[in-house]
């Protein structure tokens, strides 16, 4: 996964490199590298160049453009040839510096990459650059291009519609690709923004995927330790090689130290992607065609981290049919990735520290999620229980306070989670449900919990579930005994570790708003009683039977007192427990207390019925 990220971010940017100095001028070094130009205008402002088949090698990358004119440029001959001569004496930047023209025209340019074996061919048509100063492109533009994959293998195919681009640096380029930097070397900024228009690719398996436009803003980049020619070209050529995937070996920890070099230098201002689809055959032995889009992901960076936005998101499948109004991940930073790579680079990685390299991430939110799945005739009790379809108006986590990649402190929000309850389903819970006379299930809740080192608890400080109709149910409460080893990635020291947690507190909260008058009615009916007749009968068997099950302490009547009033009259019920001990009460002490009474008495307990 990491090996052909960073190699397709390696490629990219390659790519980017080769289509924009094509463009601004690099092509006039044909006389060097394949042969005469055709026509050249007198020195001055205003100079016309046409030159003929152009092939500009540049690393893994090969550029081929059978026509090309320099128009408006005041270079001559001599020295167009000095600042384009790959075996001049300056730096391409300082040479790209003194490049400019008032528009450069291809009407067609082919661009070759080898990739495992194959060759990837982008063609692209009517490339025009404008206002080139300095070396610096004010727009670049392509009318679109055709994508294929030459050589033995599965076809592939793609094309793109409108391309342009504003404020290209070659200069800038040029030292990112041939000069050497590091972690302290100063940001260029790449390009003010680039624009795609109706991409269409098409996979070996017949899978169509399209894109309406993408727009990417402000790209900087550092150059990296060893210079990013060189780097992509180590990792495209390493993408390849099957060693490198074997743990220890020296090429794959090469490789994870230049990638994280790499994306460590890149930053983007901004990400647009809308009108993305998807179309998938299927196959198999029952094809099961898949058509999926999603309207808009954006990226943006946020106060040092990142913010991704999804937005219309739906699945269509004979399997059941999905769909998401929006979706957002705030706080993401790929720190932690970084840091995995060069320790990667450093030697082998045990697979028990993985986690702790993941990327890191504040805040998931959610906006109107539909499911409906019918039922699968295949398996009896699906087909029984009928087809689910449930929504949820929205949700979010949030996380903070991240131990080895695993947070300390989280808060979940499931709002409006809404699902119908037919008459005569089987299925469990609903089945209850609709016996009780409900139609629809609305269900809200939220857990928000933070675990404290220092005082090796964890906090329990809301965990509340409420229901439409029903009622609302809180619970609070401290868990002890909860130290750093329940963070261990070893499964075996962190199950351990839970064995020595203790209950030191525990709140509860009731509050009745419908579901218990319905279930008394149900009952009473059952047992052809008034509810109030039934009501007065669970009323006293709690009073007395509460206090005989827990000892008849004091404690213990005063919640069998609370329970009754609850029970007579329905409304809100409060009980609050902590343990006597200030360490709690552990795993041993409740598997081997003699009664219920006996755990009772070490708890101090206070209940109120309202």
């Amino acid at each position: 996964m990491t090996r052909s990220l960073t190699t397709g971010v390696a490629r990219a940017a390659l790519g980017v490199f080769a289509c924009t100095t094509v463009a601004a001028g690099l092509p006039a070094a044909v006389p060097l590298l394949a042969g005469p130009a055709l026509a050249q205008g007198a020195p001055g402002q205003g100079a016309t160049v046409a030159l003929d088949e152009v092939v500009v090698p540049l690393g893994p990358v090969t550029l081929k453009a059978p026509k090309l004119e320099l128009r408006g440029t005041g270079l001559s001959r001599d020295e167009a040839r000095a600042i384009l001569d790959p075996a001049g004496p300056a730096p391409w930047r300082t040479r790209l510096d003194t490049l400019s023209a008032r528009e450069i025209v291809i009407p067609v340019l082919r661009v070759e990459q080898p990739a495992g074996g194959r060759v990837q061919v982008a063609v692209y048509h009517d490339v025009v650059a404008r206002d080139v100063t300095a070396g610096r492109i004010g727009t670049l533009e392509a009318g679109g291009a055709t994508l294929t994959v030459e050589g033995p293998g599965p076809d592939a195919a793609g094309a793109y519609g409108r391309l342009s681009a504003r404020e290209i640096d070659l200069p800038g380029l040029a030292r990112l690709f041939t000069e050497a930097g590091g972690p302290d070397a100063a940001p260029i900024r790449v390009y003010g923004g680039i624009t795609a228009e109706d991409i269409a690719l098409t996979g070996p398996d017949g899978a169509a995927f399209r894109i309406a436009r993408i727009d990417a803003r402000d790209l900087a980049a550092r150059p990296t330790t060893i210079p990013w020619g060189e780097t992509v070209r180590a990792l495209a050529e390493g993408a390849g090689k099957d060693a490198a995937e074997k743990p220890g070996n020296p090429e794959r920890a090469r490789m994870a130290g230049l990638a994280a070099d790499l994306l460590d230098g890149i930053g983007l201002g901004g990400l647009e992607i809308s009108g993305i689809t998807l179309a998938a055959p299927g196959g198999g032995p029952k094809p099961n065609p898949v058509q999926a889009s999603l309207a808009r992901l954006s990226y943006a960076p946020e106060g040092g981290t990142g913010l991704m936005k999804a937005e219309g998101l739906k699945v269509e499948a004979a399997s059941g049919q999905v769909a998401l109004k929006g979706l957002s991940l705030s706080g993401l930073s790929l720190k932690p990735v970084l840091e995995g790579l060069r320790r990667a680079a450093a030697g082998p990685l045990d697979p028990a520290e993985m986690r702790r390299y993941a990327p890191s991430l504040a805040r998931i939110a959610f906006d109107a999620l539909d499911v409906d799945l019918p039922a699968q005739g295949a398996d009896p009790l699906a087909a029984s229980s009928g087809p689910l379809r449930f929504s949820v108006r929205g949700g979010s986590l949030d996380m903070s306070e991240p131990r080895d990649g695993v947070p300390t402190a989280s808060r979940l929000v499931v709002d409006g989670f809404t699902t119908a309850v037919p008459p005569g389903t089987t299925a469990p819970v609903l089945s209850d449900l609709a016996g009780l006379g409900y139609t629809a299930l609305d269900l809200s809740g939220r857990i928000d919990a933070r675990w404290d080192e220092a005082a090796r608890e964890v906090s329990l400080r809301d965990v509340t579930i409420s229901a439409k109709d029903m009622g609302t149910a809180r619970i609070t409460g401290t868990i002890g005994g909860i130290g750093k080893e329940v963070f261990d990635p070893e499964p075996m020291v962190s199950s351990l570790a839970l064995l020595g947690a203790s209950a030191k507190s525990l709140g509860l909260t009731l509050e009745n708003g419908g579901l218990f008058q319905r279930f008394v009615d149900q009952q009473a009916k059952a047992q052809s009683l008034k509810p109030e007749e039934l009501q007065r009968e669970y009323g006293t068997a709690a009073m007395l039977g509460i206090p005989a099950v827990l000892g008849g302490s004091p404690s213990a009547r005063a919640l069998g007192a609370a329970v009754s009033r609850f029970v007579v009259k329905p409304g809100r019920l409060s009980v609050n427990a902590a343990a006597k001990d200030p360490g709690g009460l552990g795993l041993m002490d409740f598997s081997s207390a003699p009664s219920p009474g006996k755990i009772f008495d070490r708890l101090t307990v206070d209940a109120t019925a309202e």
